[in-house]
């Protein structure tokens, strides 16, 4: 009896360990966000950029992804500081810009869609209401918009100084 109790013990915490949220792959992570984002197209995006709306479009790559190509008017907000700078006023002084009200539009994008989508799911829980990915992301839009798309050459040659990714750790 003894050993059919450990048995069913052993049994039960296994099970549980496969329905903790703490076992799910990054692509797990990434299909469930997908459920509650809102995604856009390069076309819809540039809509709204030639519009009169308020927004922002929030590039999630790391800098030195972001230097090499990226949205004009784009912010670089990597994935990891997002949290902590999105609504930082130091962080949007230096970069010359308002801090985003949480009623505004935000884009956000990054390589291909993966990061942005978990930046937008972040982005909503903190209280943000129009948060939408960009379809496919960079690639997407440098392939439908090859002529409206920036570089840092000032950073790709060099620099004068590393971008500030901010964080709080």
């Amino acid at each position: 009896m003894k050993r059919l109790f450990v048995y069913i013990s052993c049994l039960a915490a296994l099970m549980s360990c496969q329905t903790q949220s703490g076992n799910l792959s990054v692509d797990d992570m990434v299909a469930s966000a997908s459920k509650v984002v809102t995604y856009t197209t390069p076309a819809d995006l540039m809509k709204t950029m030639e519009s009169e709306e308020i927004f922002s479009v929030i590039d999630v790559r790391q800098s030195n992804e972001h230097y090499h190509g990226f949205i004009p008017g784009a912010v670089n907000i990597p994935r990891g500081s997002m949290e902590f700078n999105i609504g930082t006023e130091a962080f949007w002084e230096a970069e010359g810009l308002y801090v985003p009200q949480k009623e505004e539009m935000l884009f956000l994008y990054c390589k291909k869609g993966k990061r942005s989508t978990l930046a937008a799911q972040t982005l909503m829980q903190m209280g943000y209401k129009k948060v939408y990915v960009l379809e496919g992301g960079w690639k997407n839009w440098e392939l439908t918009y090859p002529d409206f798309c920036d570089k840092n050459l000032e950073m790709l040659a060099g620099g004068p100084a590393k971008h500030d990714d901010g964080g709080g750790c």
